[in-house]
């Protein structure tokens, strides 16, 4: 069996402007720290390839922890993970392929905390506010997640 890790990452603290749209909400300063902070703690992880919703809170999340890493991952802007289901998370994890080891979701509430809720039981953050980061590690292939 292979080991695999799933790094579930919530976006960073992002403004919440009148009139902005919610998919165009950008990081505050201190979503820009705490996503560095995340980088930080990501760069021992060492994901393989990610997967990060494309709302410009998100997207700006990973520029920030992006620059903490010292290789750069393939990452995919998947318009499915906004607004996800759990469901729809896994299915777009299951999809990954099976040479990656560790992959890294940056994602929303509520689904990207239920999501760690249900892979890891009590071991789950009681919450998930915002840059938290939750770990999975599994013996399989990622469909087995």
């Amino acid at each position: 069996m292979t080991a695999r890790t799933l790094l579930i990452l919530r976006h960073a603290s992002a403004a919440n402007e009148p009139g902005t749209a919610d998919a165009d909400r950008p990081l505050t300063p201190i979503g820009r720290k705490e996503a560095s902070e995340a980088g930080r703690r990501l760069a021992v992880a060492k994901p393989e390839r990610v997967l990060c919703s494309p709302a410009l809170r998100t997207r700006q999340t990973w520029q920030q922890v992006s620059a903490e890493l010292a290789s750069q991952p393939k990452v995919t802007f998947e318009p499915g993970i906004y607004e996800a289901s759990v469901d729809a998370l896994r299915e777009l994890i299951w999809q990954t392929g099976d040479e990656i080891g560790t992959l890294l979701l940056i994602g929303h509430n509520p689904a990207v905390h239920e999501l760690a809720w249900i892979l890891l039981g009590d071991q789950a953050p009681q919450h998930f506010p915002p840059a938290s980061l939750a770990e999975v590690t599994f013996d399989g292939a990622w469909t087995e997640l």
